[in-house]
């Protein structure tokens, strides 16, 4: 009868464990999804433009204000009905009769395609020097649209559209005819 009892305090006790043990794996197996949860927020890209005025000129800023590198896959500079290769392509299109603005009026960042983008930091595309001149191309230029599609080192891809990043499912396709910079 002891041994009976006995056997029987054995297997509640190795049931709890059991039971204990299943718990323990289950909080685990949570806490790991948690984990990577965050570690995956916490490499998250957001760009963003915006044009920028000063006292000295106007321009347009890129700036990744996530927490993750941003990888630019694409770049357009485009209106209703030209896509432009470089920013002289822009200024001949709206000013072909513009003296005073050139490579000495203005300063960009060049071709950013393929550029990581650090949290942070900010790249000025284009900026041009105020004169008279450059007062009539802010003018004309405001209906300009920038579409940029970058990727996270996690291989998640987004597209800005009006100002504003949208996740897409993959990169949209690469027209080097579109694309700004070659």
């Amino acid at each position: 009868m002891k041994k009976r009892r006995l056997l029987n305090i054995n297997g509640l006790v190795a049931g709890s464990a059991l039971f204990i043990s299943a718990c323990a794996l289950f909080l685990s197996i949570q806490e790991v999804r948690i984990m990577r949860t965050q570690q995956k927020a916490s490499m998250y890209p957001y760009l963003t433009y915006n044009w920028t005025y000063t006292g000295e000129g106007f321009g347009i800023e890129l700036k990744n204000s996530g927490n993750g590198l941003a990888k630019i896959t694409s770049y357009k500079v485009f209106n209703d009905s030209i896509y432009f290769r470089d920013w002289i392509d822009v200024l001949k299109h709206y000013m072909p009769e513009a003296k005073t603005i050139g490579y000495a009026t203005i300063s960009t960042s060049g071709n950013i395609r393929d550029q990581m983008i650090s949290p942070g930091e900010t790249k000025q595309l284009i900026f041009i020097k105020w004169n008279e001149e450059s007062r009539v191309l802010e003018t004309k230029t405001r209906n300009l649209k920038i579409s940029i599609c970058y990727s996270s080192l996690l291989d998640e891809h987004w597209a800005i559209q009006h100002k504003i990043p949208k996740q897409i499912e993959k990169p949209l396709p690469f027209l080097i005819e579109q694309e700004f910079g070659f």
